[in-house]
């Protein structure tokens, strides 16, 4: 692998994952760091139910509810990480997942459950 490549995948991982003290010094609080933790398990959750919906036919339509509706809690919680609970103007164009995608879990969610 060349050179330039490696080290455009280094530069992305170390900019991707912050450590644990960039989330919790004096710029971030504690309720950040738990609420991203929070997110985390939602989206965990919300993967273990969608493969546990292949092994289970006659109730898995109510596990992919349930599992859209982890996801959208997860989605509502990226929005508030975001914009720092809502105290700061992030553009729209960086929020479209997270409006877009939140909403339609929802809706795919009820739809799982009610059919």
């Amino acid at each position: 692998m060349p050179r330039f490549i490696k080290n455009a995948i280094k530069k992305t991982v170390d900019v991707t994952t912050p450590d644990r003290k960039e989330l919790v010094h004096k710029g971030h609080k504690r309720r950040d760091y738990l609420m991203l933790i929070f997110r985390n398990m939602l989206v965990v959750l919300a993967s273990v139910l969608f493969i546990l919906a292949f092994f289970f036919d006659d109730a898995y339509h109510l596990i992919k509810g349930v599992a859209y509706f982890f996801g959208a809690a997860a989605y509502v919680f990226e929005c508030l990480l975001l914009t720092d609970c809502f105290k700061t103007k992030v553009p729209h164009k960086e929020m479209f997942m997270v409006y877009c995608l939140g909403p339609l879990y929802l809706i795919m969610g009820l739809g799982y459950i009610l059919k």
